[in-house]
């Protein structure tokens, strides 16, 4: 079975990479993937597979099989902004400088060797396809219009489709995502990811002319400025082994030079690869931002929101998919535990399924940056696939008794109700993370 699974990606090949090119080249911005849904609904369709779309707006669903384990395969949607990028879109530049144009491609053709194989005919058990929009955490603005609009309730697909329970009759979660700039036929498993804090940082001064009167005034910039170098003066305590990124953007610098800035506005990210390690430096970072307001006599609005959850990925799932990737591209082309202080919303589904990520090669230049590309399609789309199908097999077969051991011995750390209630309802699991700026 699993050399007719490959043999069947094989066959499928050039459809594959060019639907996966195909939305490399279109990429559209997070909850608003229409037309990388429709394209994905169509080929879904096609294989007589009954798609439910409209979730957290652009997100779709699609099974394959009648009963049995279910095993869900994250397809991301999402493009993020890229200044400079050749494919980036006119209106918001856009672009799939992470490649998650590339996991809908993977995805599609795994679900098409399960169907025309008739794998789970001869095994059993579900596998279900998601496609999860706004993975991305930009765009902020327009998400908090949808949320205000009562269209979507949080601000990440993946955080959205868990309150809306399209993941409570899921058993296992598998998902793939590019390793960026990495050369040769590389894969990676058991990598972690850090949790974030989403800031927003408003400094107030007070406006008057910056040539005649500027002693009346305020200067919210240089308090914004201030409180910049004050974070920097925390990096030397953040310890090592928490993993603590801290980084920020101006959004608003004042509205005239001509003028004392009355108002700025910062976005700022703290990351961190536990909860205990983002509270003990998000409070670093709430004093020093207060601080530059106090040093220039202005005032300083924290608001925090929710961000991600670390990400600590099922070892026992990952080591199904290290044999197979092994078999593919040889076991020292694997990366086993490498630790990425990136983030990502899978670390959310983590916390209450038993959830892999692993990472492949097939790209050069920087993820998040105008120069990310795809140079090696097999790498890309179709070891990913031949993968994915070969580890769906083992898991199912012989009644789904791999899957099963992998359930019953890799219990989450929360409930369904118990992530909602404390984390996307409370905003943060610890109130603690909650600003004390006045």
């Amino acid at each position: 079975m699993k050399e007719l699974l490959v043999s069947t990606i094989e066959k499928h090949k050039a459809e594959i990479i060019d639907i996966g090119n195909t939305i490399f080249k279109n990429p559209e911005l997070g909850f608003k993937e229409f037309r990388t849904a429709e394209k994905m609904t169509t080929y879904l369709e096609r294989l007589g597979i009954e798609v439910e779309n409209n979730i957290a707006i652009t997100g779709l669903r699609g099974m394959l099989g009648k009963e049995g384990i279910n095993i869900c395969l994250i397809a991301e949607m999402d493009a993020i902004p890229t200044f400079g990028h050749p494919f980036a879109s006119e209106d918001q530049h856009a672009a799939h400088a992470c490649a998650h144009s590339n996991q809908v491609a993977i995805m599609l053709g795994v679900m098409q060797a399960i169907y025309e194989t008739g794998m789970l005919e001869k095994t059993g058990g579900r596998v279900t396809l998601v496609g999860t929009p706004a993975e991305e955490f930009t765009d902020l603005e327009y998400r908090k219009e949808l949320v205000k609009a009562g269209q979507v309730s949080y601000y990440s697909g993946k955080q959205d489709m868990i309150s809306k329970g399209i993941f409570d009759d899921v058993d296992l979660v598998i998902s793939c995502h590019s390793m960026g700039g990495v050369a040769g036929q590389k894969a990676d498993v058991n990598a972690t990811l850090n949790g974030f804090i989403s800031k927003q940082i408003i400094y107030h001064g007070q406006t008057a002319h910056a040539g005649a009167e500027p002693h009346l005034g305020v200067n919210a910039l240089n308090a914004a400025t201030i409180g910049l170098s004050a974070v920097n003066a925390q990096r030397e305590t953040f310890h090592e082994s928490y993993k603590i990124r801290v980084h920020a953007i101006i959004k608003e610098g004042g509205e005239t030079v001509n003028s004392v800035p009355g108002k700025v506005v910062l976005e700022a990210m703290v990351r961190g690869n536990s909860l205990d390690a983002l509270v003990e430096a998000n409070k670093k970072v709430n004093r020093a931002f207060d601080a530059g307001a106090y040093a220039v006599g202005a005032t300083c609005e924290i608001i925090d929101a929710v961000g991600f959850l670390p990400f600590h990925q099922c070892a026992d799932l990952s080591a199904v998919v290290k044999q197979n990737l092994g078999t593919l591209i040889g076991d020292e082309n694997i990366i086993d535990g490498f630790e990425s202080t990136a983030s990502g919303d899978i670390g959310d589904l983590s916390a209450i399924l038993p959830t892999i990520q692993f990472g492949f090669s097939g790209f050069s230049g920087n993820i998040h940056g105008p120069n990310f590309c795809i140079v090696d399609e097999e790498m890309a789309y179709i070891t990913p696939a031949k993968a994915i199908a070969m580890t769906l097999y083992d898991l199912l077969c012989d009644d789904a008794v791999l899957a099963k051991k992998i359930i019953k011995e890799n219990p989450p750390s929360d409930t369904k109700a118990g992530y909602v209630e404390r984390w996307l309802k409370n905003g943060l699991l610890d109130v603690q993370l909650k600003s004390s700026s006045k």
